[in-house]
């Protein structure tokens, strides 16, 4: 029996770290943008912890450090703790950060963490570590129902969510993989978190009188097929992530020939006309801020400022209607780029743009979106040449796979209370008009130094199909 055990152990151990090794070593995937790709360092590391945690246990039970085995005890217990901190970190990590209380529940395994280590800390103080052996309740309370369980739960349930939304960025067969790996981690958290032996509190007595005394440590097979399993659908799930990216690079590239033709006049608008003419309005708004002639003069000028405006307004409504109904995410991300340098060129501030994305994604925004984002940008950038006496500002692009996020920092000395509050500033109450239009998250906020733009735009539901 005790040789069963010991093999039982070894495969469990062997298996779990396996696991981890290979999920950590696909975490810097080319396909980083998916939520799943980017959580993996967190399974890897519950993997590699919880399996070293049975092998501990394995020397345990066959006795081979007889005068250590107080301090093997341990060590096994402390790292069942962190493989279960990590495995909810896991499962948090893939809630999609639009879910209510994601700050909180982000807190939540370093919290129940602390909770055991204060509760073993105190135990250890007042006695021996063989206390602890003998009056394992609490602990194994905290570790597997408090720890194991919601870790197993929550990783279940954002696998779930996510598979819904591969399913909506048409990806059937990664939808079917990720219901499956929720499906497997939502067993290994019923085996591992509530099926305990021995223990004589609820509910681990009745499910210990009732069920366990059937199967004996054929339990220990199933938490080894578990393990298997996740290596499987992990690994199947990296290679259609690798063949679906390919097809969408070349359907991209086949719709890129196509769209080029289609947007080339509005482009060609926009990157000719519409750009002189509002560099043109630029250099017209520092002799306003800086003239000293008559008057009329200033007029005048007051005048073409307000004709270029007019003429801005009247070509992008041109743009608008022949342009495509879509835009890839790479040609909005290529115009807010050339709005930026047209900037740079004809005022003292320096504005550095900053893009993460993987834009090979099949989503797109409406011209009607892209639009709006690109004035909310606009006048942004322009609020902080007028007024915030910055010397530098960042323009933050960030192409997530769910929404477009957007921020423009500047180091000026920042908004007062009563221009964020006003109702009267009308570049504020556009831009917080035009994020209604395209149901986007508007925020302005006074920095320490300076002042924060935020914008968060969803992408269309069904434009990628």
């Amino acid at each position: 029996m005790e040789q069963e055990k010991f093999f039982l152990y070894l495969m469990y151990g062997m298996v779990y770290i396996l696991m981890g090794v290979f999920a950590y070593g696909k975490k810097e995937k080319e396909v980083s943008h998916i939520p799943l790709v980017r959580s993996l360092k967190y399974l890897g590391v519950f993997g590699i912890t919880h399996g070293l945690s049975e092998w501990l246990a394995m020397v345990m039970i066959i006795d081979l450090y007889h005068d250590q085995y107080s301090y093997i005890y341990l060590a096994n217990q402390v790292l069942k703790a962190i493989s279960f901190a990590f495995l909810m970190y896991f499962g948090i990590s893939l809630l999609p950060n639009k879910t209510r209380f994601k700050s909180v529940l982000n807190k939540l395994p370093i919290s129940l963490f602390t909770i055991w280590l204060i509760y073993i800390i105190i135990t250890l103080s007042k006695h021996e570590i063989a206390y602890l052996i003998a009056n394992p309740k609490i602990n194994v309370f905290l570790l597997r129902y408090c720890m194991a369980l919601t870790g197993s739960i929550s990783s279940a349930f954002a696998l779930y969510m996510n598979a819904k939304l591969m399913g909506e960025i048409n990806s059937p067969e990664i939808e079917k993989r990720y219901k499956r790996l929720a499906y497997i981690f939502l067993v290994y958290g019923l085996i591992d978190g509530l099926l305990l032996k021995e223990m004589d509190f609820f509910p681990a007595n009745l499910i210990n009188n009732s069920f366990l005394a059937e199967f004996s440590f054929s339990i220990k097979f199933v938490n080894i097929a578990i393990g298997i399993g996740v290596i499987y659908l992990l690994s199947k799930v990296m290679q259609t992530f690798g063949w679906e990216q390919k097809e969408k690079l070349k359907q991209l590239q086949q719709q890129k020939i196509i769209d080029e033709e289609r947007s080339k006049l509005g482009l060609e608008i926009h990157d000719g006309i519409i750009q002189n003419i509002y560099a043109a309005s630029l250099k017209l708004q520092y002799v306003l801020d800086n003239t000293t002639q008559e008057t009329k003069t200033t007029e005048l000028l007051q005048e073409i400022k307000l004709d270029l405006g007019d003429t801005i307004k009247k070509t992008r409504e041109f743009i608008s209607k022949t342009t495509l109904e879509t835009i890839p995410l790479e040609d909005l991300k290529d115009q807010i780029e050339r709005l930026v340098k047209v900037f740079n060129e004809n005022q003292t501030i320096e504005f550095i743009l900053k893009a993460r994305a993987d834009l090979s994604t099949s989503r797109r925004l409406s011209t009607r979106k892209s639009s709006q984002v690109y004035y909310i940008v606009q006048e942004a950038i322009n609020n902080v040449v007028k007024h915030s006496r910055a010397k530098h500002s960042e323009v933050l692009l960030d192409f997530k796979l769910e929404y477009l996020h957007i921020k423009v920092i500047d180091n000026g000395i920042g908004i007062s209370l009563s221009d964020l509050n006003s109702k009267d500033k009308y570049g504020i109450q556009s831009m917080k008009e035009r994020a209604q239009q395209i149901d986007g998250l508007f925020s302005i906020k006074k920095l320490r130094k300076g002042t924060e733009v935020e914008l968060i735009v969803p992408y269309e539901q069904g434009n990628h199909k």
